[in-house]
């Protein structure tokens, strides 16, 4: 179904791009074939390397996958362009410029606006705050957490790029590191080459990690086996105690239902035995939770990823009509939820107004 949906939203944005943007240049024999074959290349290699060659790997797939992957950013800017230029020229009933003119004016806007994607995707950088939590011990007073989101490991990211968050990470020193899902991509392929990257991650307390969505997608026994060997630790509807008291709870995300067809345990179950005076963490994926449900579940503490900030604005702003918080900081009383930009990309290799992030929180019990 999603595949179906997909193609046909994918195939309609190129029809349009088509007939508003290709057609007014009035090309004619080898011109119009060759940009035609292009086009029609451009379309398929996104869904083909996706859903028909996404078990392949290798420079050509991966080097296809970036191109196509690019291209797929560049649709979205070419559409949201070109409907902005109709709804003007419906509103001044007539043309500012000729065919060939709007098409050359929304081409160069979608190159700069490529570009500058491609280079905020790869500036990461380091946001810092300070959250308050009730019951702190003197010892857990100044915890620093380092929390990632939304990686994305795969085709794209890996390598020399993962090499470089890891840096970053350590440079922070962290007491506890914690991945908020989708570590993997849906297409991790030859996850092995990850691990000694994901080996170096270095922490007092450890590393730990909650499922996303793609775990599930890539395959979640694989994803485990490879998080073992990565020595990270993954927290599936279970809790634990480190530093001698905080509270670390690990809360599947809400895909694993569609995927396994096993719903996971209610909250109330899986927190069986938590201490409710002590400083409670709950990692979970998609923020679905509410600070009300928080509160009355005494959890202090919600952190979250998967909605990139939208990666590609405008998209923040239907984030924004789907979640209650959609990212960010949100607070009520003792409880409080923060939903990270994401450390990588989903799709397109860019970032507009979405910048990656790797999340420092300071944990402290004073005012």
């Amino acid at each position: 179904m999603f595949v179906a949906i997909f193609m046909s939203v994918y195939g309609l944005a190129h029809l349009y791009i088509w007939w508003r943007l290709l057609k007014p240049l009035e090309l004619t024999g080898v011109a119009l074939r060759l940009v035609l074959i292009a086009f029609l290349l451009l379309f398929v290699s996104f869904p083909l390397i996706h859903f028909a060659f996404r078990h392949e790997n290798g420079f050509p797939i991966t080097a296809a996958n970036w191109f196509s992957s690019v291209w797929m950013g560049m649709v979205v800017y070419f559409v949201l362009l070109t409907l902005a230029s109709d709804l003007l020229r419906l509103v001044l009933f007539r043309n500012l410029f000729d065919g060939r003119m709007v098409t050359a004016i929304i081409a160069s806007i979608v190159a700069v606006i490529t570009i500058y994607g491609l280079i905020e995707a790869r500036c990461i950088g380091v946001i810092e705050l300070r959250v308050r939590m009730p019951n702190l011990s003197r010892e857990q007073e100044g915890l620093r957490i380092v929390q990632i989101s939304d990686v994305h490991m795969g085709l794209i990211v890996r390598g020399a790029r993962l090499e470089q968050i890891v840096t970053k990470i350590n440079n922070l020193q962290p007491d506890l590191i914690v991945i908020t899902g989708d570590l993997v991509d849906a297409e991790a392929l030859h996850m092995e080459d990850m691990i000694h990257p994901l080996r170096r991650l270095k922490s007092k307390y450890g590393v730990y990690a909650v499922t996303g969505n793609h775990e599930f997608f890539a395959g979640i026994g694989k994803v485990q086996e490879f998080l073992e060997q990565a020595g990270v630790i993954l927290l599936r509807n279970r809790w634990i105690t480190v530093n001698g008291g905080l509270q670390l709870i690990g809360y599947d995300d809400p895909v694993a239902y569609r995927i396994t067809g096993q719903e996971p345990p209610p909250i109330t179950k899986v927190m069986r035995g938590i201490d409710p005076n002590k400083p409670t963490i709950l990692l979970l994926h998609t923020p679905v939770t509410t600070l009300e449900r928080l509160q009355s579940l005494a959890i202090h503490l919600q952190l979250s990823g998967h909605t990139h900030k939208g990666q590609l604005w405008p998209f923040n702003y239907i984030v924004k009509l789907i979640y209650r918080t959609p990212y960010g900081l949100f607070t009520n009383g003792t409880a409080t939820i923060y939903v990270s930009h994401g450390t990588g990309t989903w799709g397109p290799p860019m970032r507009v107004a979405a910048r990656p992030e790797i999340t420092l929180i300071t944990l402290t019990g004073k005012n």
